[in-house]
């Protein structure tokens, strides 16, 4: 989805593409082009208001109530997989691309109604968001969206789950695994800090709170949160104690 929406962001993109496609497909009647433009993407859906979406759903035969929604969620940590067991189940009505608009909406309106349940789309949006920024040189709003997905992935783990291997089998969905991402967090907060040296300290508690939380984590892992807060220990002159 996330490849659908920048192509629509960036028509120059899609025009190169959909020329490949259109060289190399058999599917002649099928326009790439039209297909990317007129599929449901987030950016379509933030525009839209909230009564604009359930409207839409209700034109589809999808029977959503904010209350209900509210009720359903607090079972959840994933607003897909509440989408698939409420939504999906439902005797809806779509052709073609709308049907990707029932589990869009149910991500989008989980956001607006209630932000502060947390679920993994969250940190799957705030992780990508974040390589975006990155791969921009931005790193101060990059490091800042993986915090807030840290935080939340915290939150969301149990506190039995003590490695970040089985912290990715409770939260599978995820287009990175936390497995790799965390240790990407660990070399950008490293990278952060060769422009702002505030970023050490940040370092420095990223690495202390992981193996507070994943202390059965891969050994190598470990070792390597080790060294990257002496690292920014040192870099700022403190000693540990």
């Amino acid at each position: 989805m996330r490849f659908e929406q920048k192509l629509q962001e960036k028509p120059e993109g899609l025009e190169q593409i959909s020329k490949q496609f259109e060289e190399y497909s058999d599917l002649k009647d099928i326009s790439f082009k039209d297909f990317i433009l007129e599929s449901w993407n987030f950016n379509k859906l933030k525009k839209m208001s909230t009564s604009e979406i359930i409207e839409k759903l209700k034109s589809m035969n999808v029977d959503f109530e904010i209350e209900r929604f509210k009720e359903q969620a607090q079972n959840y940590i994933s607003a897909i997989q509440l989408a698939e067991d409420h939504y999906y189940t439902q005797n809806f009505q779509a052709q073609g691309k709308d049907e990707d608009f029932i589990w869009l909406a149910i991500i989008e309106l989980w956001k607006r109604i209630i932000p502060e349940k947390y679920n993994m789309e969250m940190i799957d949006d705030l992780i990508q968001d974040g390589y975006d920024d990155i791969e921009n040189q931005n790193y101060k709003d990059g490091m800042e969206k993986w915090e807030k997905a840290w935080n939340i992935i915290v939150s969301i783990v149990p506190s039995h789950i003590k490695s970040v291997t089985d912290a990715d089998k409770f939260i599978p969905v995820l287009t990175q695994c936390i497995f790799n991402w965390c240790q990407d967090f660990e070399m950008e907060l490293a990278n952060a800090a060769l422009e702002d040296a505030s970023f050490h300290q940040k370092r420095i508690k990223y690495c202390q709170d992981f193996r507070r939380f994943f202390p059965y984590s891969d050994k190598s892992i470990i070792k390597n949160m080790l060294k990257a807060e002496a690292e920014s220990r040192a870099e700022l002159g403190i000693l540990k104690q």
